[in-house]
């Protein structure tokens, strides 16, 4: 064996509670730039949006604010933004990744 290929999402990080705090995050700054919509049905909009083009979609925002009515660069812009910040400070390794990493390092594989 000369290496070992991994993925990153859920695999070495949670994926899957960083997309929901960045959501959670993303949703209550696009309230506050002026969104009109309760706080649970638009987080709730955002994941049947998941749903349906993707987790991973990069444009997920910006059709929502269409399906909502248009896209106001404003609001936008703050979902994106809050989304982001948040993200840095998740994409935090599970318990015992590092060490995992580092001993098949030690042993010479490529990762």
């Amino acid at each position: 064996m000369k290496g070992v290929l991994f993925d990153l999402d859920n695999t070495l990080i949670d994926f899957l509670t960083m997309k929901r705090r960045c959501t959670q995050a993303a949703v209550s700054a696009m309230i506050k730039a002026g969104l009109r919509m309760e706080y649970k049905k638009a987080y709730s909009v955002m994941f049947e949006m998941y749903k349906e083009y993707g987790i991973e979609d990069q444009t997920i925002f910006q059709k929502f604010l269409r399906k909502m009515d248009k896209v106001d660069y404003k609001i936008l812009s703050a979902g994106i933004i809050a989304y982001r910040k948040v993200k840095v400070n998740e994409l935090v390794p599970y318990a015992g990744v590092k060490s995992v990493l580092s001993s098949l390092q030690k042993k010479g594989l490529k990762l």
